[in-house]
């Protein structure tokens, strides 16, 4: 019976043991199978040898029944080890497929942290850092192994604070612009995200960071925002950034006490100078205006470009008196007129600069921005209508006038169309027998409360109100009528009537065509009807102009060149146009008797309109001595001004040169 027992231990051992040492259920399989029958075959040896030594009946039916309940037994004992490996071996597979999942994963995860476009960390509620991606490794700019590295460390409190509040109260917060976020000093814009990080009974046992640099779009908005706050082209500050300057600098607390001075700053003739040379050499011209004005030798002062040929210069806090504020602005002034003195060579072109400037003082306390600006526009403004290349500095009486000047506006609208504009005429005579060559129309206002109101008083405001165009057809079709008049009369002893053309109104569709029709309604020769176009109306919109003169001449109009010299005169248009006349300016011969150079250019224009074939007549003659003093420098030339006659109505004209 021990025998029995150790042999089954045996067996047991020897057979099933190497079954520990399998590695998949097919093989289980197999070894049990084969096992089975082994055994079996040995039982039967075995019983076989035992039952040949044994004689007695009765134990040899116990042994027969002991080794077939062995025999059964060993099937259910198979059968619940095949069961119980295949279940073993079986989980071992999933554990081992589950890990295998898990491990790919995990490489997934780490495949993913590391090539994610942002800084990917974890860290522990010391704020230490247990995992990390290599861009945030780079991020941070750190030289060594960030695994454990304490993140109260870094420079940025703002940080620091947000990722210690993740670990209280679970919730995910971002904080944009934490600057430097390193040890190391490198202007770089991060943006930082972080989350709390749970464990599987949700607590809370660290957090995760995500870091990203924003310093492209930080650099993009900083650039968009300097292009809206400055000039594209001189790189100045724009009007936006002038106010945001003046709004400023009414908060400092110098405002309170001190006075401070705006210069406004409008170049004279720079519309001709872009119409006549291009915009490329127009650019170039404000580029180097802006760079001379900025050479200006003042310690304190804000240069702005807020239009295309207006430049601000605003110099704070000077002094702490009006009238030792107004000393120095006096002589920033003067420097700022003495930058325009020689000329700007512009590819190999000398342009000569003028420039009209109004001037406000700031007063301490003042605080209405829009108003100061409207007050240094209305002093440069005024500047203009009283001769460029000047300065004028604000007072009260502006706002007075310019109130004046909006009811002379409103006025003007009615005038119009109630008979209170009215032509005066003047004579224009052979400097040498004073014999009538042609006449000048000037026309002239009967205000019914404020009386005669000159041209230079309401021709500017109409010129900025729109109204300069019915003006000038009022002005040409009651020549036609007067011309019509006279010429019945057999009063026609004169070469033309001239008038005066507003480049607005030469621009008009149709002009050409206008006139004419005009003329022809008063039923008279296109040749007593002369145009005088100012160098200024000749030079905008220059090939435009070229193309209304061609037109006129066609249906037998002429024009000539009036007040020569005051504009950006050239030698070019004056070939190109081949007019018949050409007028100098009143400004040069008022000066001619006291300042040589005034003398020296009227003798100058004289010579280049002789050479152009040109009739030269000069205005504002108002002395013999004058007179004189033009015979001399040539015979042949033709004159009106106040020594003959000033303009006159047509009635007392007539009875006096025409009878």
């Amino acid at each position: 019976m021990e025998f029995m027992k150790n042999f089954i231990y045996y067996i047991s051992e020897k057979i099933y043991s190497p079954m520990l040492r399998l590695k998949t259920t097919k093989e289980l399989h197999t070894f049990t199978t084969k096992t089975l029958i082994f055994t079996i075959i040995w039982s039967c040896i075995f019983f076989y040898i035992f039952i040949s030594q044994v004689q007695n009946f009765y134990l040899l039916i116990f042994w027969i029944t002991m080794i077939l309940l062995l025999i059964v037994r060993l099937f259910i004992v198979n059968k619940y080890l095949n069961q119980l490996f295949y279940e073993t071996y079986n989980n071992q597979e999933l554990y081992k497929n589950a890990k295998e999942e898990v491990q790919k994963k995990e490489q997934k995860l780490n495949s993913l942290l590391e090539q994610a476009p942002v800084g990917i960390f974890y860290y522990n509620k010391e704020l230490k850092i247990f995992k990390y991606n290599m861009l945030f490794y780079k991020l941070l700019g750190l030289e060594k192994d960030l695994n454990g590295f304490n993140l109260n460390e870094l420079k940025d409190q703002k940080a620091i604070s947000l990722m210690k509040n993740i670990l209280e109260d679970n919730s995910s917060k971002k904080e944009i612009g934490s600057d430097r976020l390193s040890f190391q000093d490198r202007k770089i814009w991060l943006e930082l995200t972080c989350s709390a990080l749970l464990d599987e009974n949700k607590q809370i046992i660290g957090g995760i960071g995500i870091l990203e640099d924003k310093t492209i779009e930080h650099q993009a908005y900083e650039k968009i925002n300097y292009i809206s706050l400055h000039d594209s082209l001189t790189g100045l500050p724009n009007r936006r950034s002038y106010q945001s300057y003046m709004e400023n600098l009414l908060l400092r607390d110098e405002h309170q006490s001190l006075y401070s001075i705006l210069f406004y700053m409008d170049l004279n003739h720079f519309k001709q100078i872009n119409d006549t040379f291009g915009h490329i050499i127009g650019d170039k011209l404000l580029l180097e205006v802006a760079q001379r004005l900025q050479s200006l030798n003042i310690n304190e002062k804000y240069l702005s470009r807020i239009g295309g040929d207006e430049f601000i210069l605003l110099v704070p806090f000077i002094k702490n008196t009006l009238f030792a504020c107004q000393k120095e602005a006096y002589l920033i002034a003067f420097e700022i007129k003495e930058l325009f003195k020689t000329a700007f060579e512009i590819e190999e072109l000398d342009l000569f600069m003028t420039s009209s400037i109004g001037i406000v003082m700031i007063e301490p306390k003042s605080n209405n921005t829009e108003q100061i600006i409207r007050q240094a526009d209305m002093a440069m403004y005024q500047t203009k209508r009283e001769g460029l290349n000047n300065i004028r500095f604000y007072d009260h009486s502006l706002d007075i006038e310019q109130q004046e000047l909006t009811h002379l506006q409103h006025d003007l609208k009615f005038a119009i169309n109630n008979n209170q504009l009215e032509l005066y005429y003047q004579p224009i005579v052979d400097i040498q027998t004073d014999k009538l060559n042609a006449i000048e129309a000037l026309l002239r206002w009967n205000h019914p409360t404020k009386g005669l109101i000159m041209p230079d008083r309401f021709i500017p405001m109409a010129t900025e109100s729109g109204l300069i165009t019915k003006v000038g057809w009022w002005v040409a079709k009651e020549v036609c009528k007067q011309l019509a008049i006279w010429q019945a009369q057999k009063l026609n002893k004169f070469e033309y009537i001239s008038i005066n053309i507003n480049a607005r109104q030469l621009n008009e569709v149709n002009f050409a065509l206008q006139l004419d029709t005009c003329i022809k309604k008063g039923e008279i020769p296109p040749s007593l009807l002369k145009l005088e176009l100012t160098e200024t109306t000749l030079l905008d919109n220059f090939s435009s102009t070229q193309e209304i003169i061609k037109k006129l001449r066609e249906k037998g109009i002429e024009c000539s060149i009036d007040d020569f010299g005051t504009g950006y005169s050239s030698l070019s248009y004056l070939k190109k146009f081949s007019f018949k006349v050409l007028k100098i300016s009143k400004d040069f011969t008022k000066n001619m008797l006291k300042d040589t150079d005034s003398e020296e250019l009227i003798k100058s224009i004289i010579v280049i309109g002789k050479q152009f074939n040109y009739k030269v007549i000069i205005e504002g003659v108002e002395t013999e001595e004058q007179k004189q003093k033009l015979i001399n420098l040539d015979k042949n030339l033709f004159y009106q001004g106040f020594l003959l006659s000033k303009a006159i109505p047509a009635k007392e004209f007539e009875k006096r040169f025409l009878k």
